[in-house]
Order: structure tokens, then sequence, then C-alpha cells
């Protein structure tokens, strides 16, 4: 089973070919369930470069995945695509934007708080529907009445219902 996706964005043109194989049961008898190895293969063109200098380049991706699903190729694309939503909007704003994996704060608990921080810092963003973070921080910046806004609205689209306390 072949699945290709072709896509035009951010000055970038890529295919993805995403090719599943079934697994025999006996063929991996190490890895038990596992009942599907997949291809995926990214190629295109895309810019590359400083923006005075940028050139258009060619690239050339591959990645294997072993799954114990029995999906077919346009569904392990939806997914693995699924996935790398998560890294592009998430894990991608904390470290580029945030500098996240640049952090100087060390030792103790010092690690975790900032990333608690971070992570409000981007969730607090997207509750104020800025399209980025950059433009989020621009916003908040000396709104702080905004900011306190947004954080303690009672209003039921902010604040689920409350739930009464468990008795013993």
């Amino acid at each position: 089973m072949t699945n290709y996706h072709d896509e035009n964005l951010h000055g970038r043109k890529t295919t993805r070919q995403v090719k599943v194989y079934p697994i025999p049961f006996e063929s991996l008898p190490d890895w038990v369930g596992a009942k599907s190895l997949i291809e995926v293969n990214r190629y295109g063109t895309r810019p590359q470069g400083k923006k005075s200098r940028r050139q258009i380049v060619d690239y050339h991706e591959q990645h294997f995945y072993l799954s114990s699903l029995n999906y077919s190729a346009s569904e392990f694309a939806l997914v693995i695509r699924g996935h790398w939503s998560i890294e592009n909007q998430l894990h991608w704003v904390k470290d580029v934007t945030l500098s996240e994996d640049n952090c100087i704060h060390t030792g103790g608990f010092s690690p975790a708080n900032w990333a608690m921080v971070r992570q409000f810092l981007v969730s607090l963003a997207r509750q104020l529907n800025c399209r980025t973070l950059p433009e989020a921080l621009r916003l908040m910046a000396n709104q702080l009445q905004m900011i306190f806004d947004a954080l303690f609205d009672h209003s039921d689209s902010f604040c689920p219902t409350p739930v009464s306390p468990m008795v013993d």
C-alpha cells in the first residue's frame, strides 16, 4: 500500500510517500504484536540560508516506523503527520522562540519550574488567540489587566462547572 501527498507551504515543495509493509508474525518473533513496517519518504525543495542569501535546495528524508496497527498507508500518513504537528506547534515553539534548549537554569527544581513558566506562556498565548508567541508577548507586555482577565475570567468559556468536593 502506498500513499502520496504533495504540499506547497512556506516556500517549500514537499512530497510525502508512505508505504506500508505487512509483517508476518514469524518474521519478527522478538517484536510481539508488530504488524506493520512503515516507510516514509519526504522529498522536495526548500529555502536554505539567511534571507539575504537564501537558495532553494533539494532534500530527501527517509524514516521507518514499526507499528502494532493494521492501518492503510493513508491512515498512517495522517497519524504520523499528526505526531509531527505536536512537535511543530509546541516543542519547536518552546525550543526556538523561548530558547528552552539553551536554558541556563540548572539544579534543583529550577529547570522544571521554568519549563512550567514557558508552557504557561504558550497556553496563555493560545487562549488569547495569538498567531505567534512573539505576537502574544508584544500583546501581553504591560497589559496586566488583560492577562488577569484572561486568567481569572469566570465565564463559562474559561471555567468548567465547579465539582463538589468528595466526602468520605
